[in-house]
């Protein structure tokens, strides 16, 4: 079976997207299967490139305004440059990741070659909105993002979406069928096994409890409530804050981190190579997660498969993944005095940490990346030519 699929973000711009894709595309070319991606190139100029070991059409683009590596496609000759690929890669089933340009144009194109497409939801508005003043504005902003969604996404064949929260989001947008499919976790790369003192060493961290933050710094991620949680927290219990991630905030966070006096307590790495990343959650006793704009989360089933117990804000899917007091604690937006309690209960307490590490690794199993496998795999071959 060939599979094409379309994005108008990808590497180098790392997202939810691109993830989802390098690591569904090759296990599927695994299973014989052809796979390719049509996305934006890393230059105002076509490419062909194989990134991960998938064939990627990169489209002339431009860079953006707020991510310099998160090129926008150019809207010359797009149309034509589409159908070209697709002519010749003639794929069996289409899955866009998104509803803008790119998915926007190959569902124009196939107008006429009635090639099967599937669409997968990693948007939420808020993503978008966040960087938007003034809070009827924002409510604009956000329902115009979502008719361009519904008029999209309700000329594809079925839409999937991470999680039973996104699919309860959208469905009262569409008049296709939804389903719920977790975009999937690496087990194997994800566990709490191995030698962490080379990291430790690398980034300066401490022999003492860390409490850890993955992810963008950007303000929906709501990064300062951790920050002012272990400003507090720190006062009764000695550990440290590793934030892991770039960012737009990212100079605004080191700011507050100073005015709160903590900045021995706070290590900001920056962006860290994928080979790293395990040995973050490996080296931590916590996870922490104050977004509240998460269709999935796969920090936190990182953070789960790594068995760390997880605080998390009881918003977005996350209370899909976090089951209070079992796995972690859900907190209220906003609630900094339970947050700098729970802190202070998983670091402090080893029989609790180890019930929630243990629950963790129970209940990330069902976002093991071949169940996610299988079910695309099945869902291909229900729609396919």
């Amino acid at each position: 079976m060939k599979i094409l699929f379309v994005s108008d973000s990808y590497y180098p711009h790392i997202n939810g997207v691109y993830y989802f894709v390098c690591r569904l595309g090759p296990l599927l070319q695994e299973k014989g299967h052809e796979v390719a991606v049509i996305a934006s190139s890393e230059s105002m100029y076509s490419s062909q490139k194989k990134i991960d070991g998938l064939d990627v059409y990169g489209l002339p683009s431009l860079p953006g305004l707020i991510y310099p590596d998160f090129r926008m496609p150019s809207r010359l000759l797009l149309k034509s440059r589409i159908n070209r690929i697709i002519q010749s890669f003639k794929p069996d089933i289409i899955h866009i990741q998104d509803h803008f340009l790119l998915g926007k144009v190959v569902i124009k194109v196939n107008k006429d070659l009635k090639i099967p497409i599937i669409g997968t939801n990693h948007f939420i508005p808020e993503n978008f909105s966040a960087f938007v003043s003034g809070e009827n504005l924002k409510k604009r902003f956000e329902n115009l993002l979502w008719k361009d969604f519904s008029r999209v996404y309700n000329q594809v064949n079925l839409v999937t979406t991470p999680t039973e929260f996104g699919a309860k989001l959208i469905r009262p947008r569409l008049k296709v069928d939804v389903k719920a499919i977790s975009s999937g976790i690496s087990l194997e790369k994800f566990n709490p096994l191995g030698d962490t003192h080379e990291i430790r060493e690398k980034y300066a961290i401490p022999d003492k409890p860390v409490l850890l933050y993955v992810g963008r710094l950007d303000p929906e991620k709501h990064i300062e409530e951790i920050l002012k949680s272990v400003a507090l927290a720190v006062k009764k219990i000695d550990f440290c804050l590793v934030v892991v991630g770039k960012g737009t905030s990212k100079t605004a966070l080191e700011k507050l981190t100073h005015q709160l006096g903590i900045t021995d307590k706070v290590i900001f790495t920056g962006f860290v190579p994928d080979e790293e990343l395990p040995y973050f959650y490996k080296l931590s006793r916590c996870f922490m997660i104050a977004s509240i704009a998460e269709l999935l989360s796969l920090v936190t089933l990182q953070a789960m498969a790594s068995g760390l117990p997880v605080i998390a804000v009881n918003a977005g899917s996350l209370s899909e993944l976090v089951k209070d007091k079992m796995n972690g604690y859900l907190y209220k937006e906003g609630d900094i005095a339970a947050i700098v309690q729970h802190i202070e209960d998983i670091i402090v307490r080893d029989d609790l940490y180890r019930k929630m590490s243990e629950k963790s690794l129970e209940f990330v199993q069902q976002h093991d990346i071949y169940k996610t496998l299988e079910s695309f795999e099945n869902l291909y071959q229900t729609y396919r030519l």
